[in-house]
């Protein structure tokens, strides 16, 4: 079942005691049209099983995109995701552009204060919305 997941769907990987990074996927599953991302916290067991399936190294300080039986890190995966989103939200995707050197160097500046930029809170999702995370 877990390849079929790999194949058919984007996986998103989070830190899942991060509030700004639970924020993020709210935003995302707000504007998930296609909806081909699915959603697995990194502490999770699930989690865990694809880290050491892609064998991940310094994943905690990134969030993690596995898509077509690849993994993706800091701004790329981020470009990877925002590229599935509806709306003009994808179009900041074609920041892509920026060498990853420029844009990773600005992610992890980010990612080293993101405990800090919003309260530990989560929302109660939706029936609908659980079926997007693994």
């Amino acid at each position: 079942m877990r390849n079929q997941l790999l194949h058919d769907y984007t996986i998103v990987m989070y830190d899942g005691t991060c509030g700004f990074c639970n924020e993020y996927i709210q935003f995302i599953l707000d504007r998930n049209p296609s909806r081909r991302l699915k959603f697995v916290s990194q502490q999770s067991e699930t989690g865990q099983q694809l880290i050491n399936q892609f064998n991940i190294k310094e994943y905690t300080t990134s969030i993690i995109v596995i898509e077509n039986h690849q993994y993706y890190k800091k701004s790329t995966a981020i470009f990877k995701i925002m590229k599935q989103l509806g709306t003009s939200w994808k179009y900041v995707s074609y920041l892509q552009i920026i060498p990853a050197f420029i844009s990773d160097f600005v992610y992890s500046i980010f990612s080293k204060y993101r405990y800090k930029l919003t309260s530990q809170h989560c929302r109660l999702i939706s029936k609908e919305e659980q079926s997007f995370f693994l």
